[in-house]
C-alpha cells in the first residue's frame, strides 16, 4: 500500500488559529501531509493549506487570511438570540451570504474544483442529517471546494443548514468532529490529528443551560474521537493525536485572539514533535 500521511484538522471555530501553529511546527519538523482532512474551520485551514501551497508560504496566506476574519464579526457572539431564531423557524442565511463572500474574496472561486489542488489531496467533512453520516468532499474530484467549504462550516445555529439533492447538510462536526474516519476512506496510512475540542467550548455565556450544554457535546465528540481512533489502530492505522488547548479557553466565536492561539498551537506541537522523536530513541 502506498503511503499517505494525513494531517486531519478538527473543528472548533474560532481555537482554529492553534492549527496554524500547529501546522507550521509541524512543516518546520519535516512533516508533509499527502492528504488534508478537515472539518468546519478546520476545513477552511486545510482548503488554505490545499490551495495555496503546503509551505510556509501557503501558511503565511492562510495568516493572512485570519486577520481578516478576525475584523469580520462572522460569528454573532449573541448565542441566546441566534438560537431562538432559528427555534422560531426563521433561520437566517445572512452569515452564510458573509461566509460565500469572505470564501470568494480568498480566491475560492465557484469554478475551482478538488482536481485542480497540486502536490496534496483535499477533503472537506460534512454532515448528511438524512442518512446520518458523514459526507466528504472531494471524493469527488469534480467537485467544487466552494460547495464543500460552505457545506463544512454550516454550524447551526449560526448557519443555516445547506442543502443538497434534497437533503440537509451541516456542520462536520455532527457527526466528525476530529474526522480520523473520513481520512481512512481517502486512504490514510498515518494521521497527525490537530483536535481543538475543549470541554470549556462555551466559555463565557453566563446561562448554566448553556454550560451544560457545552459539556454534552463535548461529551458526544470526545466519544466521537476515541471511536474512530480505535478504528484507525483496527486498520493498522497509527493515530498521531495532538490536543489543542488555551488557557483560559477562547469562546469559538471570539477570532480576535487568533496571534495568541497561533503561538500556543506552535508549542504545543513543538512539544509533541520532541516527544515523537525521543520515544523512537528510546
Amino acid at each position: 500500500m502506498k503511503k499517505c500521511l494525513a494531517f486531519v484538522l478538527g473543528g472548533g471555530g474560532a481555537r482554529g488559529a492553534m492549527q496554524l501553529g500547529a501546522l507550521r511546527a509541524l512543516l518546520e519538523g519535516g512533516y508533509k501531509p499527502d492528504l488534508l482532512v478537515g472539518t468546519s474551520i478546520g476545513a477552511v485551514n486545510a482548503t488554505g493549506l490545499a490551495v495555496w501551497g503546503a509551505n510556509q508560504t501557503g501558511l503565511a496566506a492562510l495568516e493572512k487570511s485570519w486577520h481578516e476574519v478576525a475584523h469580520s464579526n462572522l460569528l454573532d457572539p449573541r448565542m441566546a438570540r441566534v438560537t431562538m431564531r432559528v427555534l422560531s423557524g426563521r433561520p437566517s442565511h445572512h452569515a452564510n451570504n458573509r461566509a460565500r463572500d469572505f470564501f470568494l474574496a480568498q480566491g475560492f472561486s465557484p469554478d475551482l474544483r478538488f482536481e485542480q489542488v497540486k502536490g496534496v489531496r483535499l477533503g472537506l467533512v460534512s454532515s448528511d442529517l438524512d442518512c446520518g453520516e458523514p459526507l466528504i468532499y472531494g471524493q469527488d474530484p469534480t467537485q467544487t471546494i466552494l460547495e464543500g467549504l460552505l457545506a463544512s462550516i454550516a454550524l447551526p445555529p449560526w448557519f443555516a443548514p445547506v442543502m443538497k439533492d434534497g437533503r440537509l447538510i451541516v456542520d462536520g462536526g455532527a457527526l466528525s468532529n476530529l474526522p480520523i474516519e473520513p481520512a481512512l476512506v481517502m486512504g490514510a496510512t498515518e494521521i497527525i490529528a490537530l483536535d481543538l475540542d475543549d470541554p470549556e467550548k462555551m466559555m463565557g455565556t453566563d446561562h448554566a443551560t448553556s454550560q451544560l450544554l457545552g459539556k454534552l457535546f463535548y461529551s458526544i465528540t470526545h466519544r466521537q474521537v476515541h471511536l474512530e481512533t480505535a478504528l484507525a489502530e483496527a486498520h493498522g492505522v497509527h493515530v498521531n493525536y495532538i490536543g489543542l488547548r488555551s488557557s483560559p479557553p477562547v469562546p469559538l466565536w471570539d477570532f480576535s485572539n487568533y496571534q495568541r492561539l497561533i503561538r500556543i498551537g506552535y508549542e504545543t506541537t513543538f512539544q509533541a514533535i520532541s516527544s515523537w522523536k525521543n520515544k523512537r530513541k528510546r
